[in-house]
């Protein structure tokens, strides 16, 4: 046999295998990524009735977002609240938006690694108005990675994060890129309305201070100059605190409160444009103080001094 004949003969081989090679990456390489879903559910927001989350074992009880009468609350055992503006619009865009970059795992033995058993993973299920359950998402680990970002300068990074996802009922585990995990990590009352006072400070007109003893004064504006008590206010100290009233929001739930006397304090905030906001005061056990807003009536909260309370219940003394 010659030499050149062998040479021919081995050329020919290397083409074949050149060819199948191709072959493979042209047919087997996309059906495999046409197994990937496209979304991970698909879900007509305006049929949602009720959004259940069940928190990762030992972070915290499972809760709900119900709607009744075009109104959504949440709600977890007795307690039944207000949720965060845009909590249900959020949480339904988190969850159309999620979309498998990378199969994972195939099988149960990956579960554990990616934290996606039902202990480890956070769990959101979906249910439409009729009671019918229309995604039950299982939420898992989280991993992160920094890149190189040109545009960052001297130093720049950016980070890249990937979440891991299941479908419940389903053995497949994908890589979603962002921060997903992060989205749904929260308990009961991260996802409840803290809003206590919210004003815009120019429309201020009048603040009355009902407090203890002899203290009581009002803050009031007269042509374009500010008045504690009958005495002109220091104007950076006066702008400081109606900075402050434009947004507080209130920390330590007080659920199942009911106060049973009168309120040892009390503000009320007038102006243009706007209703009437009424802070009542008052004295818990253990000299502890509770703060009820007209603009989240149903909702107390602790009002420590070093807290909320300091913040709102400025002594006349202050405004010198």
């Amino acid at each position: 046999m010659s030499k050149r004949f062998d040479n021919k003969r081995l050329l020919v081989i290397f083409a074949g295998l050149f060819v199948l090679l191709l072959l493979t990456v042209l047919v087997k390489m996309p059906r495999e990524r046409s197994t990937l879903k496209g979304n991970l559910v698909e879900i007509d927001s305006s049929s949602v009735g009720k959004i259940i989350i069940t928190p990762k074992y030992g972070t915290g009880d499972p809760f709900e977002f119900r709607k009744e009468d075009d109104k959504w609350n949440i709600v977890q055992g007795d307690i039944v609240s207000v949720p965060m503006k845009g909590a249900v619009t959020n949480i339904l865009s988190e969850i159309m938006a999620v979309k498998p970059q990378a199969l994972a795992a195939k099988g149960e033995s990956g579960w554990k690694d990616y934290e996606l058993t039902d202990s480890l993973a956070t769990n959101v299920k979906i249910v439409n108005k009729k009671g019918k359950e229309i995604a039950d998402v299982m939420i898992g680990k989280f991993s992160y990675k920094q890149v190189g970002n040109p545009y960052g300068g001297y130093g720049g990074n950016n980070i890249e994060g990937t979440t891991y996802v299941r479908l419940a009922g389903e053995k497949e585990v994908y890589a979603v890129d962002g921060f997903l995990a992060f989205s749904f990590s929260g308990g009961f009352n991260d996802w409840r309305d803290k809003s206590f006072v919210k004003c815009n400070k120019d429309d201020i007109t009048k603040i009355i201070f009902t407090m203890p003893s002899d203290s009581s004064f009002t803050l009031v504006k007269r042509d374009s100059l500010w008045y504690a008590g009958n005495q002109k206010a220091d104007s950076a100290k006066t702008a400081n605190y109606l900075n402050s009233l434009s947004l507080v929001d209130g920390q330590e739930f007080m659920d199942g409160y009911k106060p049973d006397s009168f309120p040892v304090c009390q503000m009320v905030i007038e102006g243009n444009n706007l209703l009437n906001i009424t802070v009542k005061c008052f004295k818990g056990e253990g000299g502890n103080l509770i703060l009820n807003s007209s603009q989240n009536p149903e909702v107390y909260f602790s009002g420590k001094r070093d807290g909320i309370f300091d913040e709102l219940f400025k002594p006349l003394n202050y405004f010198f």
